[in-house]
């Protein structure tokens, strides 16, 4: 299978090979400023971490899954190692290092080991990943990859002891079980890997806790299309926001507020443009910058996994249409991935500014984006495409929002227009000639 537009050589270039003993470890360093795209620390954490680790083993051990690329398979090895390495025997993990020496940051907040959070959970959907893509190719590090999830097992139980719990913050349930306590999207990716490492070595543990997150994760599910916030997933209490908001994606085959969402939250995104976040309190409050390419990542590739889990073409068309964002189909007009050179740039600032760095996390997530929708024809084929403004109308009595998008670089696919009726609280997609006979009546 070809990805076009999928460049590992900017990620190839962030990272960077140190041998410890007998064993080659990759890091990915953090930061890549414009115009030079040289590599940058930061002074107060480091040089590299876990967290960018762990989504560029994702993307490695996908692209590896999807094309056997050995060089993706043994990069995706070289993360993990790093990653092993960076966990205690407790089973928690440290976050950044100072050099390539690999000197451990204990002390700053983003990268203590306590308490078990986000980079913990990215480093178990790496390592579950891991597990799942190269048992059949390397049995003894998937193995290897599994004991170093079960080692983080006390702290997931010692969660999961507060099941059945609830807090009441303005008037929603949100439970007490999830990554520190009530982080939906920390949750999300933990999801992931555990996931991913129950399809490589089934386990009624794994089943257990598996069962529990989701459900702690779609509980956090609030509202409808025309009702505040929208069937959108809340990140924890108090708020949405976009970036690692993964629930859809992880949901995917579990619950039906992955459908939900995608139904009734994601449409909004798409019609109405990307939100940066919403405040729970105060429905009149939706931020729209910084937008980044963490936070499309979670919509696109939710809405694959979900084509995926339902058969639904239109959840892959929809897959497309939130990809296109790195394609230019966003406020500003500007191309968000760049594949001459495989960078992600760093965010949208305003309508009129671009952060034109191509730091670690904005290159994986841009890339994770880009070969999983380029892999789905019905996705692909909107990569390209622009958007016109929405249109508010009334039809029959009906309120109702919609939007055209329109790409020119596929003969094959011409105009496609997502419709949200905000009466009955319904969407509907059209194409073409269906499309014309809706804009004549």
């Amino acid at each position: 299978m070809s990805f076009p537009l999928f460049n590992l050589a900017h990620l190839d270039y962030l990272g960077e090979e140190i041998q410890r003993g007998d064993s080659t470890l990759r890091i990915v360093h953090i930061y890549s400023e414009a115009p030079d795209y040289n590599w940058v620390g930061d002074d107060d954490e480091g040089i590299a971490c876990v967290d960018d680790a762990a989504r560029a083993a994702v993307v490695y051990l996908r692209h590896f899954e999807l094309s056997n690329d050995q060089n993706s398979r043994e990069k995706a090895t070289e993360l993990l190692r790093f990653i092993m390495y960076m966990q205690r025997r407790d089973g928690l993990f440290y976050n950044f290092v100072w050099n390539n020496q690999l000197e451990i940051n204990r002390t700053h907040q983003n990268s203590r080991a306590e308490p078990f959070g986000w980079w913990a959970s990215r480093a178990v959907w790496a390592l579950g990943m891991g597990a799942r893509v190269l048992n059949e190719v390397d049995p003894p590090f998937a193995r290897l990859a599994e004991e170093r999830i079960q080692r983080t097992y006390p702290h997931l139980g010692s969660m999961l002891e507060k099941y059945g719990q609830y807090s009441h913050i303005q008037g929603r349930a949100v439970p007490r079980w999830l990554v520190m306590e009530s982080a939906s999207d920390a949750t999300s990716e933990l999801l992931l890997g555990l996931i991913a490492l129950n399809r490589a070595f089934p386990d009624t543990v794994l089943d257990h806790m598996i069962t529990r997150f989701a459900e702690g994760n779609a509980t956090m599910q609030y509202g409808s299309m025309n009702e505040f916030p929208y069937g959108s997933h809340a990140s924890w209490p108090g708020i949405w926001h976009g970036w690692g908001n993964s629930q859809t994606q992880a949901l995917a085959p579990l619950a039906a507020s992955a459908v939900h969402e995608a139904d009734h939250f994601y449409p909004r995104l798409l019609v109405l443009g990307w939100l940066h976040s919403l405040r729970l309190d105060d429905p009149d409050h939706e931020r729209e910058f910084e937008q980044i390419a963490y936070a499309v990542r979670a919509v696109a590739v939710g809405l694959v996994r979900l084509f995926e889990a339902t058969a639904d073409v239109r959840y892959a068309e929809m897959a497309g249409l939130a990809a296109s964002w790195f394609t230019g189909n966003n406020v500003a007009g500007f191309p968000m991935y760049d594949p001459e050179t495989g960078r992600g740039f760093d965010g949208i600032i305003s309508a009129t500014s671009v952060n034109r760095n191509a730091g670690a996390e904005s290159t994986i997530e841009s890339l994770f984006s880009i070969l999983e929708v380029e892999r789905i024809p019905a996705a692909r084929r909107w990569l390209g495409a622009v958007g016109d403004d929405p249109v508010y109308t009334t039809r029959k009595g009906d309120e109702i929002i919609y939007r055209i998008f329109s790409n020119t670089t596929d003969s094959a696919a011409h105009r496609i227009a997502l419709i949200m009726n905000l009466t009955d609280e319904s969407l509907t997609i059209i194409e073409n000639d269906e499309l014309d006979r809706f804009l004549a009546n």
